[in-house]
């Protein structure tokens, strides 16, 4: 073995990852050894070495090897690229993970104060609507697409209090289709095609370029009662559906106009 050259054992021991792991990898396809010895062992150079590190950050972050591996593939982004996106999706979790911080001492603040805070408001401070805030779900639906790249860069720089305001303004979008829905309302009545556009402008200044036809791309992701969009029908059964129809309804009103 070379001062370049590791074999699985090493890098087993120098990074966590089990042998198993490691061989699984290389029959995928996701880490191929650079070099085999003589005797058939792998032999694992610095550059695999580092793409390794890069699987590492991304599993870590809950992405598939599917993903990963198309991640990898992308000639569009080098190493350089790929560290900054790392960074950035890094820079998310932990801000989150400051918001979901802040939420719990609001509570035990509650507490303190001998406050019984209900069930809803409990969510409230949590942040129950979950649409389009969660890495894991524009990832699953979009990929390594310019769409999940846009969001990753603009999300990048939110504050607690920005993912704050942005679960604000979520829960008012899905509450006011939700009544509507209630009501009796049309998917296609104007009143519920104008919170179908509200909900795409919400889209496209919050997170990526939402024009109609992505609207409808992720309309139908609803529909099909994708992760990205399960929690509607938790919030009440058949609200993907009138979602879905209310955006449809609305693309095909602008195309009309």
């Amino acid at each position: 073995m070379t001062a370049r050259e590791y074999t699985v054992g090493v890098i087993a021991d120098l990074t966590g990852v089990s042998v198993r792991t490691l061989h699984h990898y290389d029959e995928i396809g996701l880490l191929t050894p650079s070099e085999r010895s003589p005797a058939g062992y792998r032999l694992y150079s610095d550059d695999d070495l580092r793409r390794l590190q890069r699987i590492l950050f991304y599993r870590e972050l809950d992405f598939g090897l599917d993903a990963i591996a198309a991640i990898l593939a992308d000639p569009a982004r080098d190493d350089t690229d790929r560290l900054r996106e790392q960074r950035a999706l890094l820079g998310e979790r932990i801000q989150r993970q400051q918001a979901m911080v802040a939420a719990i001492d609001r509570e035990l603040g509650a507490r303190r104060l001998g406050l019984t805070l209900t069930p809803q408001e409990r969510l409230e401070i949590i942040g129950s609507t979950r649409l389009e805030d969660n890495a894991a779900r524009a990832e699953e639906l979009f990929g390594g697409s310019a769409q999940w790249r846009q969001r990753r860069e603009r999300s990048s720089a939110y504050s607690a209090a920005d993912w704050a305001e942005i679960r604000e303004e979520q829960a008012g979008i899905h509450r006011r289709l939700l009544e509507a829905m209630n009501a009796g309302l049309p998917a296609d009545d104007p009143a519920v095609m104008d919170l179908a556009e509200e909900h795409r402008l919400h889209l496209h200044r919050r997170f990526h370029d939402c024009d109609h036809d992505v609207h409808r791309e992720l309309a139908r992701a609803y529909l099909a009662n994708q992760r990205i969009g399960r929690n509607y029908d938790d919030m009440a059964p058949g609200l993907s559906r009138y979602i879905h129809d209310a955006i449809m309804a609305n693309a095909d009103r602008a195309r009309q106009g």
